[in-house]
């Protein structure tokens, strides 16, 4: 009887579905984690923005050192360090809405929310770095994604906008299944195809999290890229509100 019983089981064991806890991870709940794995209360992070002209000429490079600051998955500010000539500059951005300070002249602006401003680079800076890419939201709020493709260690999805008035017509991402950490963005627009690649690499431990501390905008349509070095970054600490103040943040 109990040689019957157990071969009861394991037919039924055999024939049933495969549990869920098996089961390829679905699009919504692969980027959900994405997600969570970026999300902090508070970061801060110094680092270093070079800009060429021609991708493969690296002798001709732009510098730039500059500082960021974060609050929440919306909030984000940007201040330029140097070269002299931009110093102070600084770019504000809660949710859609994104403002920039110019020292030399002491004015604030606010960015148009079309997408024609969007996808353009910092005024006085240049680079492969939009308006759009610097700023904050969360990937599903963003986003509907599909998953195109699993891999062996990836995943590869494909995210179509939610708002009409976004940069991009498409987003294809490939996001490592172990740490959930993102691997490359590409970004498709109407207009130019596949646009740009973002390309993350050089995994560290900073501030108690693991976070990509090389990132490289490919611009196919200009033949240039832009390198963003981090140096170093904290997380969960606190930062000063009035950063994040469109009325104070430039003060």
């Amino acid at each position: 009887m109990r040689c019957i019983t157990i071969f009861f089981l394991l037919f039924i064991f055999l024939i049933l579905p495969t549990p869920p806890v098996f089961a390829v991870e679905d699009a919504h709940t692969i980027i959900q984690k994405v997600d969570e794995r970026q999300s902090v209360t508070t970061s801060w992070s110094e680092l270093s923005m070079l800009v060429y002209p021609e991708a493969d000429d690296t002798e001709n490079v732009r510098e730039f050192r500059l500082v960021t600051y974060g609050k929440g998955d919306d909030d984000t500010y940007v201040e330029f360090l140097s070269p002299r000539s931009i110093r102070g500059l600084k770019l504000l951005s809660k949710g859609d809405d994104q403002w920039i300070y110019f020292a030399s002249t002491g004015r604030c602006r606010k960015i148009s929310s079309n997408a024609q401003s969007k996808r353009q680079s910092v005024r006085g800076v240049g680079g492969d770095f939009s308006y759009e890419d610097l700023g904050g939201g969360k990937l599903q709020e963003k986003y509907s994604f599909k998953l195109l493709e699993s891999v062996d260690k990836e995943w590869v999805l494909e995210g179509t906008p939610k708002k009409a008035e976004s940069v991009y017509a498409r987003i294809v991402i490939l996001v490592q299944k172990e740490s959930y950490l993102v691997n490359r963005i590409e970004y498709y627009t109407e207009e130019e195809g596949h646009y740009k690649d973002l390309i993350m690499e050089d995994v560290r431990s900073m501030g108690g999290r693991e976070i990509a501390t090389r990132m490289t905008m490919l611009n196919h349509e200009k033949s240039s890229k832009t390198v963003m070095i981090i140096h170093s970054a904290r997380h969960n600490v606190p930062i000063n509100d009035k950063y994040f103040n469109p009325t104070r943040f430039y003060n």
